[in-house]
């Protein structure tokens, strides 16, 4: 996606007839003047016309914040913005003042300062064309943040954001269902909880991602991602067995939709492990009724071994 300042490629008409133009997306051919018609390049590599307004007026204010962004002059480009913010209030260009000084503070990496105006954006714009950029841009913050990106205190990064990530996170999702950047944001939710070896709220995000984008071409990585996590919520056979039998399943779907994989995977030597652990699962139990005299109870988990997993060592 090009940023708000980003300016491929801009001539005058004059200049444009009879001549052969080289184009690279990082250098500015001329310079715009005011009253004259402009060119500007766009992703599909072709010529728009854009209009240049007087600087006098709002739109010309806000392309001359443009250009001071563009020239990294940013504490410029945050002053002038505040101060078109405060003139014009009731302005339809009202929402994209706030994008400009949004993304004025995110080139100053104040990131969360950035937030503010992104999110004033989608909470009293929803129906702008800036409502999606303003998400993409939540999201690439978010993505910093769980990356390790502290907050700044007194200028100074000292603060874990990582909370601000998993909420930002999730109200992109929220806030843009079945679009790719929600299912971006879905799938990076299941990454920070994974990371953080919060498995079961892993599992939850994972399954979440899955059955919201079916056809996701992530799936692979979720369903193997899904299956690690359900593994890890397993402390031990004297331990709830929940996330082994999850991942039972989940490996089994898995091998059935992506049987190379899973062989590389090992899925059938995962699936004997599992196995065992339960079958050790259920041979604690019956020991457990058995010291304590319910024998009844004893002997039916000590059959159900026997039958449900009879191949393993606690049968």
């Amino acid at each position: 996606m090009i940023n708000q300042w980003t300016i491929f490629c801009t001539v005058k008409r004059p200049l444009i007839r009879g001549m052969l133009v080289s184009v690279s997306v990082s250098v500015l051919l001329s310079i715009v003047v005011y009253g004259q018609e402009e060119y500007v390049l766009n992703e599909a590599y072709e010529w728009q016309r854009q209009t240049s307004y007087d600087p006098a007026t709002p739109e010309g204010q806000l392309q001359v914040i443009r250009k001071v962004i563009e020239e990294d002059r940013l504490e410029k480009a945050r002053e002038l913005a505040d101060r078109w913010i405060k003139e014009y209030p009731n302005h339809p260009l009202l929402v994209e003042a706030y994008l400009l000084r949004g993304d004025a503070k995110v080139r100053q990496e104040e990131y969360y300062d950035a937030l503010y105006d992104y999110e004033y954006i989608i909470v009293e714009f929803p129906g702008a064309e800036q409502y999606l950029v303003a998400l993409e841009r939540e999201y690439e913050i978010a993505r910093k943040f769980a990356a390790g990106l502290k907050r700044k205190v007194l200028g100074i990064r000292m603060i874990p954001a990582m909370g601000e990530a998993e909420d930002l996170l999730i109200r992109v999702q929220e806030r843009a269902p079945g679009s790719e950047l929600g299912e971006k944001a879905s799938l990076a939710l299941g990454e920070v909880y994974f990371n953080q070896a919060e498995m079961t709220a892993a599992v939850v995000a994972y399954d979440m991602f899955l059955m919201n984008y079916p056809n996701t071409r992530f799936r692979e990585e979720a369903m193997l991602n899904l299956i690690r996590a359900s593994l890890a919520m397993f402390k031990g056979p004297r331990f709830d067995p929940h996330g082994l039998i999850d991942a039972a399943e989940k490996i089994n779907a898995y091998r059935e939709e992506f049987p190379a994989a899973a062989e590389q995977l090992g899925a059938d030597s995962l699936l004997l492990r599992i196995n065992e652990s339960l079958a050790l699962k259920t041979y604690y139990s019956a020991e457990w009724y058995y010291r304590t005299g319910k024998r009844v109870s004893a002997v039916y988990l000590y059959r159900r071994v026997v039958k449900d997993y009879p191949h393993t060592v606690a049968a």
